[in-house]
C-alpha cells in the first residue's frame, strides 16, 4: 500500500471493512437462526424483516413493495416445487413448529449486536440456491453487498412465507391483481 495514494488507501480500508461485515453476517446467521419477524411500518411504507441468531445478533432489512413482490414470488415458486402450501404445512416438522408456538412467541428485543446497524439496510437483491439436502439457501442483500444468508428447510420456508404473507396483508399491498394473498395455518 506504500505506492497508493492516500485516497486509494482509504477506499481499500473501507472495502476491507465492508467485506469483513459481509463475512461476519454470513457466518453468524447460517445455522444459528433463532427468530424471524416481519412487520409493516406506515412511516416507511415498507416491511421490516428482523432475523435474530442464538448468539444475540439481529439483522434488520427493509423490504420495499417491489422487493417484497419479488421475494413472495420466489418463495411461492419454491413452495410449489416442494409440493405446495398444504403439503408443507401439514408435514410433521411444520406441525411440531406450530404446536411449540412458532407464531405465538413474541420477537425478543434483547439482541445485543446489530451487524447491519440499528436502522438496518434496504434489501436490493435476492439470490437463491439449494444445498445437498435440498434446503433452500436465500441471500438477501443491499446494493453494497451487506445482508443475510438464510438456510430454510421446508418448515422454515413455510414459516417465512407465512410471515411475509401476513406482512403483505398488514400493509394492505395488492401485489397480485385479483388474487388475495393468503397463508394457511395448522395447529
Amino acid at each position: 500500500m506504500r505506492f497508493l495514494s492516500l485516497r486509494s488507501q482509504q477506499v481499500l480500508i473501507q472495502i476491507k471493512r465492508q467485506l469483513n461485515q459481509i463475512i461476519h453476517a454470513y457466518l453468524n446467521i447460517m445455522n444459528k437462526l433463532h427468530q424471524l419477524n416481519i412487520s409493516y411500518s406506515n412511516r416507511e411504507d415498507r416491511l421490516l424483516l428482523r432475523a435474530s441468531t442464538k448468539d444475540g445478533d439481529e439483522y434488520r432489512l427493509w423490504l420495499t413493495r417491489r422487493f417484497t413482490r419479488l421475494l413472495y414470488d420466489v418463495l411461492a415458486k419454491e413452495m410449489d416445487k416442494k409440493g405446495g402450501v398444504t403439503a408443507i404445512c401439514s408435514n410433521e416438522q411444520t406441525t411440531k413448529l406450530f404446536k411449540n408456538g412458532a407464531f405465538e412467541k413474541p420477537f425478543k428485543d434483547d439482541n445485543v449486536n446489530l451487524p447491519l446497524g440499528e436502522s438496518g439496510i434496504v434489501a436490493f437483491s435476492i439470490k437463491t440456491g439449494t444445498d445437498a439436502e435440498g434446503t433452500l439457501t436465500l441471500e438477501l442483500h443491499a446494493e453494497d453487498g451487506r445482508g443475510i444468508n438464510l438456510s430454510l428447510n421446508n418448515s422454515l420456508l413455510y414459516l417465512f412465507y407465512s410471515l411475509l404473507t401476513q406482512g403483505i396483508n398488514q400493509a394492505n399491498w395488492q401485489l397480485h391483481a385479483g388474487k388475495e394473498i393468503t397463508s394457511q395455518h395448522i395447529h
